[in-house]
């Protein structure tokens, strides 16, 4: 059974902030979870035994980007990021976290198995079903990715970045990130203010280790406690903060900042990654960089083909 999403609101958030009564809910879940290793694990197992993964029987022991995307998000954003992974000229895994595909997005996503030689794509279906979502939908379409992750650490990646589907590659990732000797990362913004901004969520690297493994998966639990609990704002930012705040003793010395050119919201020439956030996905700037990669030709090892 799959839920009907006429149900549910999907559109931009105007209020971008949670009241204090919603801070000290979440932080006390994070407290639960940060004590509890079995919180709210009934709601994870619910989930994953809905979750169809397809396409990943390869990717033990590689290194894997995480996306995810509903049909909308599929056909506006994810052309153009595979593309310009594509167009890098290297190997790459990427793992899409596709929310209730139709038919038109996994025939698309056949195709460009066929079109990109050099990117590896693999699945994970979600039909929305065994959760308790909140009634803006969108809020739980911003955090399936980081509830998805366990289950690919689980299978034996090597290196995971979870990235926004909104991304536009540049250069290749994995090298900026072989400097990382911490066994996680996260994009920090220390002199932010608010806990949900303490964190941009643009980009989350996990080498696959027993704290990573578990400092996801008691993300993955609370993000869907707090899920169920019907949040009017996205838990992706303020939920890690909150685990890595409570649990700075367990995590301390295992969990870095990302490079600082790994990813850019400011279009840095010297950064691999670049993703835009909000109205900014409107820009000049970011729009003229898609235009530039959807009209680029494939590199020789990719084949003749243009996407």
């Amino acid at each position: 059974m799959t839920i009907d999403i006429t149900d549910f609101e999907i559109r931009p958030i105007r209020k971008k902030r949670h009241s204090l009564v919603w801070r000290t809910r979440l932080y006390l879940q994070a407290a639960a979870a940060s004590a509890l290793p079995g919180f709210a694990a009934g709601r994870l197992d619910r989930l994953n035994s809905t979750l169809r993964l397809e396409g990943t029987d390869h990717l033990k022991g590689q290194d894997v980007i995480l996306v995810a995307c509903d049909p909308a998000y599929f056909r506006r954003y994810a052309l153009s990021f595979i593309k310009s992974l594509a167009l890098i000229g290297k190997a790459f895994c990427v793992h899409l976290h596709l929310l209730q595909p139709d038919q038109t997005v996994l025939d698309e996503v056949d195709r460009l198995r066929r079109l990109y030689r050099t990117i590896r794509l693999s699945t994970t279906i979600d039909p929305l079903d065994g959760l308790d979502l909140p009634r803006r939908l969108n809020i739980y379409y911003n955090a399936a990715r980081f509830v998805g992750a366990p289950r690919l650490l689980d299978l034996g990646v090597e290196r995971l970045l979870i990235l926004d589907i909104d991304t536009i590659a540049r250069s290749c990732p994995w090298e900026t990130l072989d400097a990382v000797t911490a066994q996680a990362a996260f994009n920090f913004r220390p002199h932010k203010a608010k806990p949900w901004q303490k964190i941009i969520a643009n980009a989350v690297y996990y080498r696959n280790t027993p704290l990573s493994r578990d400092f996801a998966g008691r993300l993955a639990r609370v993000l869907l406690a707090g899920l169920a609990a019907g949040p009017h704002y996205h838990l992706d930012q303020i939920l890690p903060h909150y685990l890595l705040q409570i649990g700075a003793r367990s995590f301390a010395a295992g969990i870095a900042s990302v490079p600082a050119d790994l990813i850019s919201l400011d279009y840095a020439e010297d950064a691999s990654l670049w993703t835009a956030k909000g109205a900014d996905k409107a820009s000049a700037r970011f729009l003229a960089e898609r235009a530039r990669i959807d009209a680029m030709a494939l590199p020789a090892a990719n084949g003749r083909q243009r996407a």
